[in-house]
């Protein structure tokens, strides 16, 4: 790759970079207005994926074959710096997608898990249903046999308002308080591409204690890459010692 086929090869790739950046962008906006199903955006994001890979493969190619002027100098390093920025993190969100088990929906307590009351009438007709069907909880057990409830000193009401406490301290959306159901809901959403879980908190007396189930579900998609358990792991070790 000499002379005229390097700066072609720049020019081509930095343009290219500029372009899946481009759509990486517009996937972006849409996943966070939520106004259509994941996978539109999702196809959106993988053609920026494979653009970034030509654009990537350009941008090296004239760098490592190519006699190039500053100008194209400078775009071969734009071009490979924004694609990279584009093809890795989305490499290795696939690779760690084909090692995780496919599920969007964990909680506590299988046998009688926390409903939705509130935060389900919120759902858009395109969002994963809460519905749980026993092969759906069957794999759950499979996969999240361990999660566990917390189980607290004293009775439910003593504990709800420390609940609510730190639902807002983490951000999440208050979106029902029920101290007579002793239920609380929420939304929290992911930073980036800003995927909208929900979150459902059921306390319950047994004995002298509380007992405290969660449950966290995805809006979209089929993967939730364990950010629901780590959800509720956090709160609930968070809940533990908290005054």
């Amino acid at each position: 790759m000499f002379g005229i086929t390097a700066i072609g090869a720049a020019s081509a790739g930095y343009f290219l970079s500029l372009g899946g950046l481009g759509l990486f962008a517009i996937a972006t906006l849409i996943l966070r207005a939520a106004i259509t199903d994941y996978r539109l955006p999702l196809l959106i994001i993988l053609i920026a994926w494979v653009i970034a890979l030509i654009s990537l493969l350009l941008g090296l190619g004239s760098m490592v074959f190519g006699e190039i002027g500053q100008l194209n100098l400078r775009r071969s390093i734009v071009s490979i710096l924004v694609s990279a920025g584009i093809f890795l993190p989305i490499l290795i969100a696939g690779r760690a997608i084909a090692e995780l088990p496919m599920i969007n929906d964990i909680m506590t307590d299988i046998a009688n898990p926390p409903e939705f009351r509130v935060v389900s009438t919120q759902r858009k007709p395109f969002d994963n249903s809460l519905e749980l069907s026993q092969a759906r909880l069957d794999y759950h057990q499979k996969h999240y046999g361990d999660m566990q409830p917390l189980f607290l000193t004293g009775k439910p009401e003593t504990h709800f308002d420390k609940i609510v406490s730190l639902v807002e301290s983490r951000g999440w959306l208050l979106v029902a308080s029920d101290k007579d159901r002793l239920v609380v809901e929420a939304t929290d959403a992911t930073p980036f591409f800003g995927f909208k879980d929900d979150v459902v908190i059921r306390l319950s007396e047994n004995n002298d204690q509380t007992r405290i189930d969660m449950r966290s579900a995805s809006r979209q998609g089929r993967h939730d890459f364990r950010v629901n358990a780590e959800r509720i792991e956090a709160f609930l070790s968070d809940l533990k010692t908290a005054p």
